[in-house]
This record gives structure tokens, sequence and C-alpha cells, in this order.
């Protein structure tokens, strides 16, 4: 009994941890957990702040966490229930795949022709890029990084948080080509008004 109880922990532990992993962020605050709440009423599942700070050990807690937030929380990372989790996962193994959790944009969808974002990632990275439509984008203005005014390219699907791949990138002087913002840390976007 003991030996499966301890399995169980660390389990849950593997659990919070991939979960902060996706997340990119230790959970640590109020609204960590008000997020993490978020984005689980949007699976249709139903847990509070209070219930995430306990599990995450943010508030004293003496009790289990129910099957069902375990599963909740399991389902969050694409797995059908905290079981499967179990039998899918070990602490030794890298998540070859995870879910990305941030906020995102389809620019063909959901952007308007000259509408503008302002792209960030580090070490001290920013851009202001104007939606041409269908997903193609121009450079406006960069700081301390490889894509300059005037360069052009495409993108359809820009999540927050998250690398940004680019393709058709339109250089002077140079064949286009692929190139990627943001690998270590992801890159972060706001809408412009």
């Amino acid at each position: 009994m003991k030996n499966a109880e301890n399995d169980i922990n660390k389990a849950k532990a593997l659990l919070l941890r991939r979960i902060e992993e996706a997340y990119r962020q230790e959970l640590s605050t109020p609204r960590d957990f008000q997020w993490l709440s978020d984005q689980l009423k949007l699976m249709g599942a139903k847990l509070s702040p209070t219930t995430l700070k306990r599990l995450w050990g943010y508030l004293p807690d003496e009790t289990s966490p129910r099957k069902s937030t375990l599963n909740a929380l399991s389902q969050l990372l694409g797995y059908s229930s905290f079981t499967h989790f179990m039998a899918s996962s070990s602490d030794d193994e890298e998540a070859a795949s995870a879910p990305a959790l941030g906020a995102s944009i389809h620019p063909s969808a959901e952007m308007g022709v000259h509408e503008r974002l302002l792209l960030t990632w580090q070490p001290g990275r920013k851009c202001i890029i104007r939606h041409l439509g269908s997903g193609q984008f121009v450079v406006e203005s960069s700081e301390n990084t490889r894509l300059l005014p005037g360069n052009t390219f495409c993108c359809e699907l820009i999540i927050d948080g998250e690398p940004m791949y680019i393709d058709n990138l339109v250089q002077t002087g140079r064949k286009p080509t692929g190139y990627v913002c943001g690998k270590r840390n992801g890159v972060h976007f706001l809408l412009l008004q």
C-alpha cells in the first residue's frame, strides 16, 4: 500500500512540474492560480484557484487531492486521465510533447490588413510588424534582432510564450528562408491599436 501511495505522490509532483513546464513559469502567485483555473474552465473543468493553491502547497492542506482534480490537470496536458498520465510518464523522461497554453493569434483569420503587433523576446529583442493580409507581415521597426525594417515574412500562428516560426523571410540580398524568433524562451505579442 505504501509503494502505491509513493507512486501516486511522485506522479502528482511530476504532473504539477509538467504543467509548470508547459506554462513556462513556476506557479507561485494568486494570479498564476487564477490563470490556471481559467484554462481549466475552457476545458469544462471547474477547479477553483484555492484548490490549485492547496495542491501546489501555496496554501496548507492535509487532504489528498480528489481523483477528478488530478484527472482534470492530466487532461490539460493531453492525457485522458491521471491513470493514463501515470502510465505514460516517468520522472526521468522529458516531455516530448506538451500543449501550448499561452494566448494565441491566427493572423489570417483574426487580424485585419494594416493591424500591427509588438513582438518581444529575450534577450532584449523588440519588433513591430504590420499585417499585409493572409498571414503576411512587414517589419516596421526592430531592436536587437536580425529582422530588419522592410523585411517581409509569413506566419500563420503566434502563441504567446512559445517560439515563433516564420516562413519565407525575405531580406535584401538574401534568398527567402525560414526563421525562429524566441527559440529558447518564446515570444510575447501585443496587438497595437
